[in-house]
């Protein structure tokens, strides 16, 4: 398709030579800097960005800016998506197919526990239930701050942000709600204070200060705001988890053994081992174009969705790349999370010259099957994001003791983390993102003698969602699949008790009215299933038999046949109870009550999504699209199935 294309930002560059990627960035802002807003984020990372669209697409009048210290989006952990962020993004953003252009196709996940030997290997997988993405940071963010930009919404890269606080700042004040109410009428009324907000702009085109309503505190693990009201808390486990990652191409994946069930599909892997797990994401990289030619192809598909060209006449992946000369190409980003409580040998020089290097060799040579997969069927991409190949992240879990106070809420990593299993950071990060947007929307729209009232019952709710509910319900979540990596017995049977302890009717959950909806308070509480009271009570009564500093050793037998009785006992309760739920249509190895079937390898018909080669550019396509949205093939799901029949 013939592209009519607008190249605005190239041609500036060529008529500006010395412009920085930041300032070419900052042009793209809709309003000039006038020192005030209503809400200021601190972070333009992926959550700070949903935050301040959502809040934007519920209350148009409001004026928000976004101060971002890096000068540029950049590559980083957290990758991979789940049906959460696509709900919130076909809602708040745009449809599935429209991104489908720049981020990889996701569907389910895919678990394989393996053994030190090399000898056995058991699979698990999810999926066919919702369309998802892999996500290149580098893109994602980019896309999404221009889509902010588009809407009115300011974001600056290359300016760093601090805060001043008073000693009110936090949820502890010296007035109850009561007394907040109604002002009698000789007493003026008292507006809530908000942290005072200091820039630091790099490109010194701006001031140093901003007066704001409200502030949203998105700066993830350096906790810009957070970390004035206290340190990091560890969850109430002797535990951590540390990661250690790189980049790989894929070079020979037809030879990958076949106990690695459905590997050739765009899922998200998790290789699973007694100290931790291994991710898998495939990506659609666009690092190697240039900042300019990335602007204006994500120009060109944010003013054709807005001028209502449907999904499937814009043009494909391959097509945008050469009309903006934006080379792309598929990369895959494998990495270790591994517990803190493993004793590692004392000497690793023989596993590579630093730290990552090491520690990623380390568990790759020990575990023979994971050893094969990467010398015999990836290659690995040197320095692929800058002057280093190997990357770590250590004591990935904490939360942080106060995420909201008078004039402020905190999201994402300043909020705190779990760990990166079933992609927390994103998928989960954006309820509370999508919650504080609605609180402060609340706030913001109250009336002035409430506005007060109004700020201290939205922090005291952010606190208890983020603080008391999301996070430790994750981590919880966390342990337990930790835990079932320990033992294939263990590993065979949790994972299947989980998925009927996340779901009431799971068949409902993708089909029924919520998904005629957007993103909801439902979606929030779910919290991939941990948010519900039957997923804490499994994790109450396995994890005191099974969670300590064990480093993943083998669990004795006598624990093991506890928590297979558990494990049964709830699997039996939750399919009698919702017996309308079609597992077998969502796991490859099971039926509808959760029963492994000898010999069975594929989803029952009934799937909501599945996917298959492209029969022309072998990406993957999705039974929902018209067409490839990588090469353009017409028709490209029936055609690619009728070739595999």
């Amino acid at each position: 398709m013939a592209i009519d294309a607008v190249r605005r930002f190239t041609e500036l560059r060529r008529q500006h030579p010395e412009l920085s990627d930041t300032e070419l960035l900052n042009s793209n802002n809709p309003r000039g800097f006038t020192g005030t807003a209503d809400v200021v984020v601190a972070g333009a990372g992926m959550l700070g960005l949903c935050y301040a669209v959502h809040l934007k697409n519920i209350a148009p009048d409001l004026k928000i800016d976004i101060f971002e210290k890096s000068l540029t989006p950049i590559q980083k952990i957290g990758e991979s998506t789940l049906s959460p962020f696509a709900t919130f993004t076909t809602g708040d953003v745009l449809p599935y197919d429209y991104l489908l252009r720049i981020f990889a196709l996701k569907d389910g996940l895919h678990f394989y526990s393996v053994d030190q030997e090399g000898r056995e290997v058991t699979a698990q997988d999810i999926g066919g239930l919702d369309i998802a993405f892999q996500l290149d940071r580098r893109m994602s963010e980019l896309f999404m701050t221009m889509w902010a930009q588009s809407l009115g919404i300011n974001v600056y890269h290359g300016v760093a942000v601090d805060f001043e606080v008073s000693a009110r700042g936090s949820i502890t004040t010296d007035l109850s709600l009561d007394e907040l109410s109604i002002p009698k009428p000789d007493i003026p009324i008292r507006p809530f204070s908000t942290p005072k907000v200091l820039l630091k702009d790099s490109s010194n085109t701006i001031g140093t200060s901003i007066d704001a309503r409200l502030v949203c505190d998105a700066s993830g693990f350096s906790r810009r705001l957070t970390g004035k009201f206290g340190a990091r808390e560890k969850f109430e486990s002797s535990w951590n988890t540390n990661a250690y990652w790189t980049y790989f191409r894929e070079k020979n994946t037809s030879i990958i053994e076949d106990r690695l069930l459905a590997w050739d599909y765009p899922a998200t892997k998790h290789l699973c081992f007694p100290e931790g797990w291994g991710w898998f994401i495939g990506l659609i990289s666009w690092e190697r174009a240039p900042l300019a030619n990335l602007m204006d192809l994500c120009a060109q598909i944010i003013t054709s969705a807005a001028a209502g060209i449907p999904a499937d006449k814009i043009p494909c992946t391959r097509a945008l790349s050469k009309t903006f000369n934006c080379p792309y190409e598929f990369i895959t980003s494998i990495g270790w999370a591994v517990r803190d409580d493993f004793q590692l040998p004392s000497d690793l020089s023989s596993y590579g010259s630093g730290e990552g290097e090491q520690k990623f060799n380390f568990f790759k040579k020990r575990y023979p099957t994971i050893d094969k997969l990467l010398t015999e069927s990836y290659e690995i991409l040197p320095n692929y994001y800058g002057k280093f190949t190997y990357f770590v992240k250590k004591g990935l879990a904490y939360r942080s003791p106060v995420v909201a106070g008078e004039g402020w809420l905190a999201i994402g990593n300043s909020a705190g983390f779990t760990n990166p299993l079933i992609s927390p950071g994103i998928n989960a990060g954006v309820a509370g993102s999508w919650s504080a947007a609605n609180l402060t929307a609340q706030v913001l729209a109250a009336p002035a003698h409430e506005a007060k009232r109004a700020m201290m019952a939205a922090a005291k709710e952010h606190q208890r969602f983020m603080y008391d509910f999301a996070l430790p319900r994750l981590f919880n979540m966390n342990r337990l699949w930790h835990n079932a990596f320990r033992d294939h017995r263990l590993f065979e049977s949790i994972p299947k008790t989980l998925w009927s302890a996340s779901f009431e009717e799971v068949d409902d959950h993708y089909f029924g009215v919520q998904r005629q909806q957007l993103y909801s308070q439902a979606d929030a509480n779910w919290m991939l299933g941990s948010g519900l009271d039957a997923f804490q009570d499994l994790c109450a009564e396995v994890l005191p038999i099974l969670d300590g500093p064990n480093g993943g050793a083998q669990p004795s037998e006598e624990d093991v046949a506890k928590v297979l009785a558990i494990a049964g006992r709830v699997v039996q309760e939750r399919t009698e109870r919702w017996p309308q739920n079609s597992w077998g249509n969502w796991l490859r190895q099971y039926d509808h009550k959760l029963q492994k079937v000898p010999g069975k390898r594929t989803r029952n018909a009934g799937f909501l999504v599945e996917a298959t080669r492209c029969i022309s550019c072998r990406y993957f396509v999705h039974n929902r699209s018209t067409m490839c949205p990588v090469c353009g093939e017409k028709d490209a799901w029936n055609k690619s199935k009728s070739r595999c029949v």
